[in-house]
């Protein structure tokens, strides 16, 4: 038994090997504050970033610009939501992105539906997959129960167009 205490070491020798091991040197060398400068860096690079795409948006990029379209999202099913629409559209004309201008298919307002089944129909190639098929199903409902023969037969065409 006296051979196997030998080979052990006890706990200052443990204590010894960490204070000597390279994990706990590096951090008392300053290695460390290297570290969380990385990700400071990465930080002020994605904020370079979003400025930079932001000022390319022009008028879309502002504050501004991001109430409107958040006022609009809210009020969606409310008695105010044509009126954020009308507000944000008179300003920034149609947005860009497929789920907000599916939002605004249900205005119930014949105009606006129809500027907006064109626009839908200019951006149908460049979305995925599963958006695609949501602008295909709201199409398709447009095309059958809309109270407007004129936006029946526009979804129905547009539907047409790209490929039922």
């Amino acid at each position: 038994m006296a051979d196997y205490d030998d080979e052990r070491p006890d706990w200052r020798e443990l204590d010894r090997r960490k204070d000597r091991s390279g994990f706990y040197g590096r951090q008392e060398k300053g290695e460390k504050g290297a570290k969380r400068e990385g990700p400071k860096n990465r930080w002020q690079s994605g904020r370079v970033k979003e400025a930079l795409d932001r000022l390319f948006l022009g008028d879309k990029g502002t504050p501004e610009h991001d109430k409107l379209f958040s006022k609009l999202h809210n009020s969606y099913g409310s008695g105010t939501f044509l009126k954020h629409v009308n507000t944000y559209m008179g300003k920034y004309g149609l947005p860009d992105d497929a789920p907000t201008l599916l939002l605004i298919l249900d205005t119930k307002d014949e105009g606006i539906m129809s500027a907006t089944i064109e626009k839908l129909k200019g951006l149908y190639g460049s979305l995925q997959a599963r958006q695609k098929e949501d602008v295909r199903r709201k199409l398709s409902i447009l095309s059958m129960a809309d109270r407007s023969q004129k936006v029946r037969e526009q979804a129905g065409e547009a539907l047409e167009e790209l490929g039922k």
